[in-house]
């Protein structure tokens, strides 16, 4: 996980928003949107994400200046935004799911649910209906997410192994989204904050 990302703080205003995601699920669905959309920005990302229709329609007929909404929402969004993109396309292959790490397994497992559910509705929304035309391995790391997006109805063991599940959903997690990515985005085009 970035230390540019503010969980806490993307908490906050995801409450403040009246938005019944978790800071997973939010993170989830922008990494599924910017594996799909290489040409997203985060007004879009915001529009197509997180203010529904309604709210998108009247904030566009109240205020004509995008800016005035970003500056509303606040700059935890942007910083989100841009550590996120950053992560994924970083050379040295530093992306990490955003999960919580100091809570119990069950919490722990609810936000690798959360997560996952969150990246198959990012690449639905943005785009991505079926997978055939990818390699088997993204077929098949599609369908263990699918998996994943039901963890938290996991049975523990509740001893050590239960940790080390935990370790092991996050790395493959963590590898798949790089390997996603790659296959949809082989040579990624910078994405811009916002449009000129």
């Amino acid at each position: 996980m970035s230390s540019a990302i503010n969980s806490k703080q993307i908490q906050f205003d995801l409450v403040t928003l009246g938005i019944e995601q978790s800071p997973s699920e939010v993170h989830g669905t922008l990494c599924g949107v910017l594996c799909a959309k290489s040409d997203i920005n985060l007004y879009e990302w915001l529009s197509l994400t997180l203010l529904d229709k309604t709210t998108e329609t009247e904030i566009a007929q109240s205020i004509n200046n995008r800016d005035l909404l970003l500056e509303a929402i606040g700059t935890s969004f942007k910083e989100f935004f841009v550590s996120t993109v950053m992560s994924l396309s970083d050379s040295n292959l530093n992306f990490h799911p955003l999960l919580v790490d100091d809570e119990s397994i069950l919490h722990r497992l609810q936000a690798i649910a959360q997560w996952s559910q969150g990246f198959l509705m990012g690449l639905s929304l943005g785009g991505i209906k079926h997978f055939s035309t990818y390699s088997d391995e993204v077929s098949e790391f599609i369908e263990a997410m699918t998996s994943l997006s039901n963890a938290d109805e996991y049975d523990l063991a509740e001893n050590d192994s239960d940790e080390e599940a935990i370790i092991e959903f996050t790395e493959f997690i963590r590898v798949g989204v790089l390997l996603i990515n790659e296959e949809i985005n082989p040579i990624r085009q910078p994405i811009q904050i916002m449009d000129s």
